[in-house]
């Protein structure tokens, strides 16, 4: 048998018509088994009131979860030596139990509580010599209390200690108020309901409200009303607290309301919205030995003795209207209870547990969250895929498979047993209930709920349970609800399914779901591809998820209930495909459709390809380069999302001409967009007709005053994925900067001045409708560049990219796309912002280059900072650790990136920099189309000045080194690596003949010593020096073999140049050369590795003695002293790096033809018009056999001027005759020809 009050509970918790199974009532028993056991009664201790100031609760080190770790129950389960243990090994302070900074660091002056020693008192250790053990309620209690203690800079007042700490900033803190107990053994009950609130979708969630008699105005936290799915409006209300502390709202809402219980009373009101209203209430479980006085009432709030968090406050505006005045009394320090419309709600004195302190507070946005908006932006990295997701991929490809049709069949990725999942079949039918309940009052809106689910049922896409397997074990119920979505041309109202939904056990089935890796490419490549097709093509695929099945051995995971109207019984579905709402749709089905590509890829090259690369979910956006390629991609396209069971629509072109030809069924057309009227793709505006985008910012209605909060929402309503807005867009963040500098909170009115900008630029954003981007940058059969511009200014920084493209008759140049960023809030010098730029830039050229299908003949980037440039030349370990840092990146990144100087006035990047208008950014040409000298042929080339303010900023920069005499014991290969420090050749030899007179001059006396300047006879003997460390260090066994006078092996590579060792110790080249009268090392010269640094200086060397002379010229020269082995390939290669040679590469000038003759380009009769020549001679014979002799003869072409036929006569001789009797016969076959083009033959001429 069940007490009253469980009864009634068991009732209210299953109020329908249908009977409870016995399943349910134990799982009830158990849960309240579990209640009840868990509020055991606990020793008192003394009372303490602490006021707590607190900002966001940060991330517990051991669970993980968003709470303090003195809050953490897996620590507070600890022994005290268990706990000491994790603190150490996980970098957490002793003293105060927060993370990365030791007890010597920690500025909070709180102290344990029992010693008042620096260490928290969770981790406190009671000695033996004491005041004696704590028993274990003691401890227990201890452990209690110091849950509540703060964990960042808390200010603690209590009536054991004065100590105070001071918050060592000055940032926003949250505002808190404490409500202390009367006595140890009170409790103070508030008057609470549980009521019901109609959300988004028009079911009824319960919610717990506070009635509050001393409030002017109704509450509801975020997190109620985002749950709720409820919008909100601007409200900018003053909400005093308690302690004269104000905050404000974040808005206001509107709420329908009901009591929990089935009743026909409904309430509606204004809510104000705040992060957070009150704590737990109440803050202990109860005792509830006094209960059973309630048992025959219908209470507001059944679990008002638990302690829960509140959602929402009702003011004095419904408080009174609610309460009836019926009041009954408990007796003296208990209860009483007083009925109101939603209820009979409980307030008074009630017996607690332990006198702990109640803490209600108030938490405001925290600033620090915006700070990482300001700070300098970091080298964006490439993450690889987690375990799981590789698990997920790997789970994929080994159970996926096709049915008879093509379909692909796909299994659920579950990363825990799914067995875990608890009952979940009530809730769906109180969900049921409830979407009923909300269809029923408004019956548009169930008939399109009808459509829908008749629809699935129509397609096969959820089949009824049989009865056999209704009871199955193994199965997850799935609640269902509307969205609707105006703004959609196909399905105006779509049902989703909650994956989410908690079941018994306290787990979901998205909880034991993998949700899969990104397969697709990111928006910003998707966008950028779709600006270099001439035809850009457009479509989706129609109900893409609800075209993969899922295997039936996971569709019981999918189960739903469903009946078209409340009077029909209810009946249970699986879903046999993949499901919206579930963890894991999102990724099998973009995986599926990347697999169709792979499967596919022989028989539909092009739609394949345009499936793994320009695909964004179920949107395509792609293209070709032609009106015929583009026709053969559609026609792939459908043919093979045909194989696999999809079906694309919504078709849309800049050519919609090629529709017409593949779509020849009338059914077909009516997916294809063919009016003149703008389109969203991915959320950007294009005009198809016209190709171009668009932008539509929608602005804030204008007030009278102006706010942080403001300008920060009307940045975030501009979408500009491609940044080709920067130049207006770095105008807000500019002077949502100065805001955050000018210390301004969020709803604080601006200054007059910053006011006047605001609203200036605020009144021209409409203008921005005018502004139109070209979607196409690119031309027909061009030769592309890519011309990045980067700059920066103390406000700001920016990169663009522009892409040239260069055809015969002219040359366009457009913006491809940009980024910006704001300079941040640390100080940095001009020359530091403008080498982030190029970092920025940097970046922006990865990410974009990739994503560009054509062939890029050349990339360019351009910088008005010489110091930059300068920098980008030199080693990165020269520099400072901020400067070397990023000149490092930027030379991995751009390393096949001519960097070049440009003048600030023609540098694009200027406008981002700095910010423009609306309707200056109109009249702004060197922002759509990048300078004026990007469209001709030539290219400035402005060589650097340095000036003394140039060289005192690359030396504020420059690394401090200390200079450290020390003995090193070297190999033997020491002076090769030496070698590997010179750049010039000439240099390497003077500083070579230096060491060997040093050496020399060692041995001699001070008088004869020599001083002077180098010798040619010394620079020789530095030059033989260097030579026989090379052919050590690369031809060590042929030195070993040809000084002992050996013979070399038969397969040495240097055998064929017959080598040999001179007297000087150096190998020479042989040959047969010996008796002729050039020099010795022109008869046999040195021999030379192909790959040195020293032969890499010795061609340089030459190529400049020779003024940048080509690669023959310097092979010849070299053979005069030197044979380098591929020697041919060894000056190539240096000549290749040669900067001046690649600056002053002639381009070979193209003669532009004359127009053809009217004979050549107009229609005509065959031969009309002809040209003739004599081909030859050829040798023919009269005969077969000996005596046959050869005999010349030629052959007379004649060719028709209008058709290019070919006639051909065999002419005995060059004579006049000949030629008028080949011509005769020509006319006797073809006809007469009106015109007879030839030279000026002596024939010719005799034959006219």
């Amino acid at each position: 048998k069940l007490d009253t009050n469980s009864r009634i509970w068991f009732e209210r918790t299953f109020s329908t018509d249908v009977i409870p199974k016995l399943d349910e009532l134990l799982q009830f028993l158990a849960t309240q088994a579990r209640s009840i056991t868990s509020s055991t009664s606990k020793r008192n201790v003394q009372k303490k009131v602490t006021l707590v100031a607190s900002k966001a609760q940060s991330q517990c080190p051991l669970c993980n979860k968003d709470h303090s770790l003195s809050k953490c129950e897996s620590f507070l389960k600890l022994s005290v030596q268990k706990r000491s243990e994790f603190v150490k090994s996980n970098n957490v302070c002793f003293n105060c139990l927060t993370q990365f900074h030791g007890i010597k660091a920690c500025k909070s002056k709180f102290r344990c509580r029992t010693c008042k020693k620096p260490h928290h008192t969770l981790l406190h250790f009671e000695s033996v010599s004491g005041r004696g053990r704590q028993t274990s309620g003691e401890l227990s209690n201890s452990s209690k209390l110091s849950i509540n203690a703060p964990v960042f800079k808390p200010t603690s007042v209590s009536n054991e200690s004065s100590s105070k700490e001071i918050p060592d900033n000055s940032q926003t803190v949250d505002i808190t108020s404490c409500i202390s107990n009367v006595s140890p053994n009170v409790e103070i009950l508030l008057c609470t309901a549980v009521i019901r609130v109609k959300d988004l979708w028009g079911n009824y969630q319960a919610c717990r409200c506070l009635l509050d008699s001393g409030s002017q105005a109704s509450l509801i936290t975020s997190e109620c009303l985002e749950k709720l799915g409820l919008r909100k409006q601007k409200a900018n209300i003053r909400i005093s607290c308690l302690g004269s502390a104000d905050t404000r709202t974040n808005g206001i809402a509107q709420i329908q309301f009901i009591p929990h219980f089935p009743s026909q009373s409904s309430f509606k009101t204004e809510v104000y919205v705040v992060n957070k209203i009150v704590g737990m209430l109440p803050h202990q479980n109860l005792d509830l030995s006094y209960s059973d006085l309630f048992n025959d009432l219908t209470l507001a709030d059944p679990m008002f003795h638990k302690s829960s968090q509140v959602d929402i406050l009702l003011g004095i505006d419904l408080t009174l209207p609610l309460l009836k005045g019926q009041t009954l009394s408990m007796g003296e320090d208990k209860p009483f209870a007083v009925r109101s419309e939603l209820g009979w709600v409980i307030g008074g004195k009630a017996s607690s547990f332990s006198p702990t302190l109640h803490v209600n507070n108030i938490h405001l946005v925290s600033d620090d969250l915006i700070h990482k908006f300001w700070e300098l932006d970091s080298v964006p990295q490439t993450h690889p895929l987690t375990s799981l997701e590789r698990s997920c991929e790997e789970y994929f490809r080994e159970t996926h498979s096709r049915d008879k049709d093509g379909r692909y069949i796909v299994r659920l990725p579950f990363n825990s047993c799914p067995t875990q999942l608890g009952q979940s079949k009530q809730t769906a039918i109180r969900r049921l209930f409830s979407i009923e309940r909300h269809l029923s009052c408004d019956p548009e809106k169930y008939n399109r709920y009808r459509q829908f689910m008749n629809e699935y049922l129509k397609l096969n896409h959820m089949i009824v349970v049989p009865e056999s397997e209704l009871d199955k074990p193994n199965s997850y119920y799935l609640p269902h609800h509307a969205v609707l979505r105006d703004s959609s041309s196909t399905t105006k109202l779509r049902v989703v399914f909650d994956g989410s939904c908690k079941t018994s056990s306290g787990h979901s089935l998205n909880d034991c779901l993998m949700v899969g890796p990104r397969v697709q490419p990111e928006l910003f490549q998707i966008l950028i591809q779709f600006r270099v097709f001439q035809v850009a093509v457009c479509a989706d695929v129609e109900k893409m998820f609800r075209q993969i099945k899922v295997h039936e051995d996971d569709v019981d995971w999918q189960r739903i209930l469903w009946r078209n109207s409340p009077e029909d019984a209810i009946r249970e579905y699986r879903l046999v495909t993949v499901t919206y709402g579930t963890a894991c749709a999102p990724f099998l089905s973009t995986r599926t459709l990347r697999q169709l590509a792979l499967d596919e890829v022989k028989n539909y090259p092009l739609a394949s390809k345009a499936t793994l690369c320009n695909f964004y979910v179920d949107d395509l956006l792609g293209g070709a380069g032609s009106r015929e390629e583009a026709i053969q991609l559609v026609t792939e396209m459908q043919a093979m999302m045909k194989k696999g069971g999809f079906h694309l629509r919504k078709w849309i072109s800049n050519e919609p001409s090629i529709f017409r030809e593949v779509f020849i069924d009338s059914q077909e057309k009516e997916f294809v967009h063919l009016d003149d009227g703008d389109c969203k793709v991915l959320g950007l505006g294009w005009s198809p007709s016209l190709d171009v985008f668009r932008f539509t910012v929608v602005p804030n209605q204008l007030e009278a005053t102006y706010t942080k909060r403001g300008v920060l929402s009307q940045m975030a309503r501009v979408f500009d994925p491609l940044g080709l807005l920067s130049p207006c867009v770095i105008f807000m963040k500019i002077l949502l900067q100065q805001l955050w500098q000018g210390k301004f909170s969020w709803d604080q009115p601006l200054p007059d001045e910053l006011s006047s900008i605001w609203r200036t630029f605020q009144e021209e954003l409409h203008l921005l409708k005018r502004v139109t981007f070209p979607r196409y940058v690119l031309k027909p059969n061009a030769v592309v560049e890519v011309h990045g511009f980067c700059d920066a200014s103390e406000k700001a920084y920016c990169a663009a990219i522009f892409i040239r493209c260069i055809s015969i008759y002219s040359i366009r140049v457009s913006l491809l796309t940009s980024k910006t960023r704001v300079a941040p809030l640390k100080v940095q010098s001009l020359p530091r912002l403008e080498l982030c730029s190029a970092l920025l830039l940097a970046n922006l050229l990865q990410a974009t280059l990739p994503a560009l299908t054509v062939r890029i003949s050349e990339t360019f980037a351009w910088s008005d900072s010489k110091i930059t440039l300068a920098w980008l030349k030199s080693e990165p370990r020269r520099w400072q650790p901020f400067v070397a840092n990023r000149v490092a990146q930027i030379q991995e990144l751009t390393h096949n990136v001519h960097w070049n100087f440009v003048s600030g006035l023609e540098n694009p990047a200027d406008c981002g920099t700095r910010g423009i208008l609306p309707t200056k950014l109109e009249q702004c040409d060197l922002w759509f189309n990048g300078p004026d000298w990007l469209k001709s042929s030539t290219f400035p080339n402005e060589e650097f000045e340095e000036n003394p303010q140039f060289q005192e900023d690359m030396s504020a920069e420059a690394k401090r080194t200390s200079k450290v005499i020390m003995l090193n014991v070297v190999d033997e290969n020491f002076q090769v690596e030496v070698f590997q420090k010179f750049s010039s050749w000439n240099k390497l030899k003077r500083i070579v003949a230096y060491c060997l007179r040093f050496v020399k001059n060692c041995s001699l006396a001070t008088c004869q010593r020599k001083r002077s300047f180098l010798t040619t006879a010394e620079l020789n003997e530095a030059e033989k020096c260097i030579v026989k460390f090379i052919q050590r260090d690369h031809f060590s066994m042929e030195v070993s073999y040809l000084s002992a006078s050996k013979q070399l092996p038969s397969n040495n590579k240097i055998i064929p140049l017959t080598p040999f060792y001179d007297d000087s110790g150096i190998i020479r080249v042989g040959g047969r050369l010996k008796n002729s009268m050039l020099t010795e090392s022109q008869k046999h010269p040195i021999l030379l590795p192909k790959t040195d640094h020293v032969v890499n200086l010795i061609i340089t060397d030459y190529h400049l003695k020779l003024l940048h002379a080509g690669p023959k010229l310097i092979q010849a020269a070299l053979k005069e002293k030197f044979w380098i082995l591929s020697g041919r390939d060894a000056v190539r290669r240096v000549v290749r790096k040669c900067i001046p040679c690649f600056r002053n590469r002639p381009k070979l000038a193209e003669q532009i033809m004359g127009e053809l003759p009217k004979s050549r380009v107009c229609p005509s009769s065959v031969f009309h018009r002809t040209g003739l020549d004599f081909a030859g001679p050829f040798l023919i014979r009269s005969s077969k056999g000996r005596g046959s002799r050869n005999t010349k003869c030629y052959i007379c072409v004649f060719v028709c001027l209008a058709t290019k036929a070919v006639h051909l006569e065999v002419v005995s001789d060059l004579t006049s005759r000949a030629f008028i009797a080949c011509l005769k016969r020509f006319v006797a076959r073809r006809g007469r020809p009106s015109e007879i083009f030839c030279d000026r033959g002596t024939n010719f001429y005799g034959a006219s």
